[in-house]
């Protein structure tokens, strides 16, 4: 429950952000990417980049429970120096801004080609970034309260949609069950911890969180059911249309959804998932704008976090504009941004964690 007086968040509160960030992936070009490589056995794939980022999260856990009330850019520059803190960070700053404007730009892209034909895409756009900025600018525990108060109605849009086409789900797509191989399957996964990025920058958001153990137990109960939730609707994908198809679909999710049918005269349904998951995206965009609005703040050692969040919108959509055949390029950008950037994801934790090792700073810990 969120108490006025520290300005803070508990469990649930975060807890819902971690599921809101992670498991909207099930809805957007992640499971497809998982199924380039993965093929048929791609719902393996979340559930083994999770596995495989357990050691970078658990450097985290420990390199916060060390410094206390220090985010995750305060320990940057605390343990890596100035210098190469500001080249992490900097580097950490892009990455967010990257995903953001290929998420904004892809997800107005769903809007405009599945729903709204007529409506003109930068206008979706925009009204999708400013509803974002708004969002972000009451503050990051009026995030967490939201987050908390849709994340019920999201569970139930994820898991009714199960049933409404349990019929249409062929099990027999997902043999052999080993698909591509493990080496494989190994492989895809090691590489795609890249897509658990926003555990790493929402730890900026430590100091915010009441205690370590709520932050601790948030996080990994959060990812927990988002990963199994990811791996379920991936593993839908591909029984209802086969990986063959799947993997040349744009957008698995809205397509799934127009497939639903509840009883001979409710029909149409894709309005209603339409509706949960604009709601939905606008609460997950105003997370990631508040993240570089929290990193922007350290960097430029400011606290007018209201002024920059409206000029991050700006940012945000100038660029977003700009490529043209926009679902094909958000494919193959995220998919060299995972073949290279797990590198820097997965092992800034673990090098920070050695120099702090190194450092002595441990001997100092109370438990």
């Amino acid at each position: 429950m969120i108490k006025k007086y520290d300005d803070k968040i508990g469990f649930r509160e975060f807890f819902s952000v971690i599921f809101i960030v992670v498991a909207s992936m099930a809805t957007d070009t992640t499971p497809i990417m998982f199924a380039k490589k993965g093929l048929n056995a791609a719902w393996m794939v979340p559930i083994l980049s999770a596995l495989f980022f357990m050691p970078s999260l658990s450097c985290i856990f420990s390199l916060l429970r060390l410094y206390k009330n220090k985010n995750l850019i305060d320990v940057i520059f605390h343990v890596a120096g100035k210098f190469f803190g500001y080249i992490f960070t900097i580097a950490l700053i892009l990455i967010v801004f990257e995903y953001t404007i290929l998420s904004t730009r892809e997800y107005a892209d769903i809007l405009g080609t599945m729903f709204y034909l007529k409506t003109p895409s930068l206008f979706i756009l925009f009204l999708l970034i400013v509803t974002s900025c708004y969002i972000a600018s009451r503050g990051f525990t009026v995030l967490g309260s939201l987050c908390w108060f849709v994340y019920p109605y999201m569970q139930v849009v994820i898991l009714l949609l199960i049933p409404t086409i349990w019929v249409q789900m062929d099990f027999n797509q997902i043999f052999p069950i080993g698909g591509p191989g493990l080496g494989v399957l190994l492989k895809t996964s090691i590489t795609s911890t890249t897509i658990y990025d926003t555990l790493l920058f929402l730890a900026v958001f430590f100091p915010k969180v009441r205690t370590y153990k709520e932050f601790k137990s948030a996080t990994l109960w959060g990812l927990s059911i988002s990963v199994l939730q990811i791996a379920l609707y991936t593993l839908t994908y591909i029984t209802v249309f086969g990986y063959l198809t799947f993997i040349n679909m744009n957008y698995p999710f809205h397509q799934i959804t127009r497939l639903v049918e509840i009883g001979r005269f409710i029909t149409n349904t894709e309005v209603l998932y339409l509706g949960f998951w604009a709601i939905i995206s606008s609460v997950r965009f105003s997370i990631f704008i508040y993240v570089i609005a929290e990193i922007s703040t350290t960097l430029l050692k400011t606290n007018r976090k209201k002024t920059l969040i409206p000029l991050i919108g700006f940012i945000i959509f100038i660029i977003a504009i700009l490529p043209e055949n926009y679902t094909k390029y958000i494919l193959i950008f995220r998919t060299t941004a995972i073949k290279y950037l797990w590198v820097y994801i997965a092992g800034l934790p673990i090098l920070l964690w050695i120099i702090a090792k190194l450092k002595g700073e441990f001997k100092n810990e109370k438990d």
